[in-house]
């Protein structure tokens, strides 16, 4: 019996891949497969996509696990052959689909695989398994895969990433963490940015490289406004004094400011005429109950004070509070004003493009 279902919006997609395949293989032949905890490898070693043990009549056979989203050229299988190699120890190839072609070509490298589909190859002391066939089958749903940043998750796993890079050869459990995603969220991002041409990922060391990071902060910035922020329960207020802003005291609180007033204590050019705030979503009644003692603050659809729920994990580690320059950027833009766009720039210039300079 396979050990584990897995529930595809809360795990690593590959781990939903291989027990998917695992379930399929027992159906089709009896053979029973469980996973296998992988031991940790050393900086620059290459690193399987998953471990498991296959128990037949015959006996037990451990092996590694590759995983690939789609094989359609026998140059990929070659390529996944020499990973398997590379590892020292048996291993087959998981994946959607073969066609009887590549199921042939696999036969011919003599590289075992297991599909979504029910076709396998599978040779060791005792067991000999072979499918051929098969016609392709939605063996495993996609369960909300970004394409592109057009969902609220996408676009959170894709700020932490541009707000910091260091978490691109981070852990996926811990990359997932700092987005506040899932791990499937995290694992189908970092996917589709390879896909389409923002990330490459070294087959040597299996080290990330963001490319194009211009391109990808564009496209954050401008789906943004219309994708992810109308979930995070903007409310709007207005205020007596229209510099009440800068006697805040809300220490506390975990917040941040953002657009103009952000922009206003970063550059020291543009004077707010709205104000935005960013707080913990646990803390927004208390939050505006104090602003309200403070400051008079008052409900108002039309006002130009926002009150947004915090979504990004990281904690204000300064004097003066401020929200990621992404966000702050992408909201000044946002914005339409030519003033807001030369002060944006000025950010973008400051504060995001020397972190992706490769000097």
């Amino acid at each position: 019996m396979v050990e584990n279902e897995f529930a595809l919006a809360s795990v690593n997609a590959e781990e939903a891949l291989i027990s998917h395949a695992l379930r399929i293989l027992q159906e089709r032949t009896a053979i029973a497969g469980t996973l296998v905890t992988l031991k940790p490898v050393m900086p620059g070693q290459q690193e399987a996509d998953g471990a498991v043990k296959l128990q037949h009549p015959n006996g037990t056979h451990r092996y590694f696990i590759e995983c690939k989203s789609s094989i359609d050229r026998k140059e990929q299988l070659n390529k996944v052959q020499k990973q398997l190699e590379r590892l020292g120890d048996e291993g087959f190839l998981i994946t959607p689909y073969l066609s009887r072609e590549l199921v042939e070509h696999c036969r011919k490298i003599d590289l075992q695989f297991v599909d979504l589909s029910g076709n396998a190859y599978l040779r060791a002391p005792g067991l000999f398994i072979l499918i051929t066939g098969e016609k392709r089958s939605l063996a495993l749903p996609t369960d909300g895969e970004p394409k592109g940043l057009t969902n609220s998750a996408a676009l959170r796993a894709v700020f932490a990433l541009l707000s910091h890079p260091v978490l691109l050869n981070s852990p996926l459990k811990h990359i997932a963490s700092t987005a506040g995603v899932s791990l499937g969220t995290a694992y189908n991002v970092l996917d589709d940015l390879q896909r389409r041409g923002y990330l490459i990922k070294s087959s040597a060391a299996g080290r990330r490289k963001l490319l194009e990071p211009e391109r990808l902060i564009a496209e954050w910035a401008i789906n943004f406004p219309t994708t992810l922020r109308t979930k995070l329960h903007l409310r709007r207020f207005s205020a007596p004094d229209p510099d009440w802003w800068q006697s805040v005291q809300l220490d506390a609180f975990h917040y941040a400011w953002s657009s103009e007033v952000a922009a206003c204590k970063m550059t020291g050019y543009l004077k707010p005429s709205t104000q935005t705030l960013y707080v913990d979503q646990g803390d927004m009644d208390n939050v505006i109950k104090v602003l309200v003692k403070q400051h008079r603050i008052k409900p108002d659809p039309n006002g130009n004070i926002e009150i947004l729920e915090k979504f990004w994990q990281t904690k204000c580690d300064t004097e003066v509070c401020l929200a990621p320059p992404l966000l702050v950027y992408a909201e000044l833009m946002a914005l339409m004003d030519p003033r807001s766009d030369e002060v944006a720039t000025m950010i973008k210039e400051k504060c995001i493009d020397p972190t992706f300079d490769q000097g």
